[in-house]
């Protein structure tokens, strides 16, 4: 008993307090922000706004953060004597500041854009506008966010004395490798200053149609360095940044996704061209893809076996008026078999009969 009683006395008690008030409090803390995460979670579940999930996101890492230095910083003094690991215990606490207001910054940074880019799709109606808008807003904020990771990470090696030390004695070498760097990387920083200008000139946007070699798709991402088209047949096509600065290639929606296309019909010369003309204004109006705006069939050529009908539709875009040319062809054929069916193109061969010689007189 006397034993127990002088290990409870004096610095040892001390000692042994402090440490199971620290662990008891790590446990609170940790139990505390398990039950006020998930509360939260439930509750924004329930919200179909997404900025909602945002702040949750911005609070998990520094609520955290903040109780176990509130933690640590009050029994550290009181359980570690040995001034070195203090020292490192509070250069550690330091860094974990630094990180977590890092984590505010790139949360707050999603937050900001997210808000824009919806005050953007409610408040403007042109549809180019508001994809002229997200292409800005997406390239903005990756560079934002490159910006404040690249901060951040500088902030925390700083706080290395040695680290520090060697980063000075660097700088009376750093136009030498400033230059080789240059070189090594000009390719590179060129992709980057392509990428800034393609946001602030935009011949491509997000969900812009395009037709690069060929092949038709859209632009799905659009990254500091490459873009993403997602090809008619669901393949990606994955294009250096610069190549939409330097190469040549087609913008059908460039300034607005409106559409105008063409159907080509071949058919005999007898055919009443009026009768066409009426019955694919009746079907055009009726259908859903076109926008009202144009339709017109006329006579685009004249061949040797055959007349060549054009018929020019307009629709809100390129998917739409797909679909509006491919209805058109099968109602036309399926109209001029039911009505003309003699007057398609045919190929007509003369067979003369022989007439026998006249005789010699």
């Amino acid at each position: 008993m006397e034993e127990i009683r002088q290990l409870l006395d004096g610095d040892r008690a001390h000692l042994i307090y402090s440490t199971i008030t620290f662990l008891l409090s790590i446990s609170i803390v940790i139990i505390l922000y398990r039950y006020i995460i998930k509360k939260l979670s439930i509750r924004v579940g329930h919200s179909k706004s997404q900025v909602d999930d945002f702040v949750v996101q911005v609070l998990r890492m520094p609520f955290l953060c903040l109780l176990l230095w509130i933690a640590v910083r009050t029994f550290s003094q009181s359980i570690f004597y040995d001034s070195r690991f203090i020292g490192t215990l509070n250069h550690g606490l330091r860094i974990l500041l630094i990180i977590t207001i890092g984590w505010i910054l790139v949360q707050l940074n999603n937050i900001l854009f997210y808000y824009l880019e919806k005050k953007v799709e409610e408040e403007t109606v042109n549809k180019y506008a508001v994809r002229s808008s997200i292409t800005k807003f997406s390239i903005f904020q990756k560079m934002i966010y490159g910006l404040i990771v690249l901060v951040i990470v500088s902030i925390c090696l700083m706080t290395f004395d040695k680290i520090r030390t060697i980063g000075l004695s660097m700088l009376t070498s750093a136009g030498i490798a400033g230059i080789i760097l240059g070189f090594a990387a000009q390719k590179s920083l060129g992709m980057i200053l392509a990428g800034i200008q393609i946001a602030i000139t935009q011949p491509i946007k997000l969900n812009d149609l395009v037709v690069i070699d060929g092949d038709s798709g859209r632009i799905e991402e659009i990254k500091l360095t490459y873009v993403v088209v997602n090809l008619w047949d669901k393949r990606r096509l994955i294009m250096p940044i610069n190549y939409f600065l330097e190469q040549k290639f087609e913008n059908w929606t460039r300034h607005s996704s409106d559409i105008i296309g063409a159907v080509f019909i071949y058919v005999d010369y007898r055919i009443p061209i009026n009768d066409l003309k009426k019955h694919v204004t009746e079907f055009v109006g009726k259908d859903p893809n076109w926008d009202h705006n144009t339709c017109l069939l006329t006579v685009n050529n004249l061949k040797e076996t055959c007349i060549e009908l054009r018929v020019l539709v307009s629709s809100e875009d390129a998917s739409k008026n797909n679909d509006l040319q491919t209805a058109i062809r099968e109602e036309m054929l399926r109209y001029i078999q039911i009505n003309y069916p003699d007057y398609l193109t045919q190929t007509r061969i003369n067979i003369l009969s022989q007439q026998p010689a006249p005789s010699a007189g």
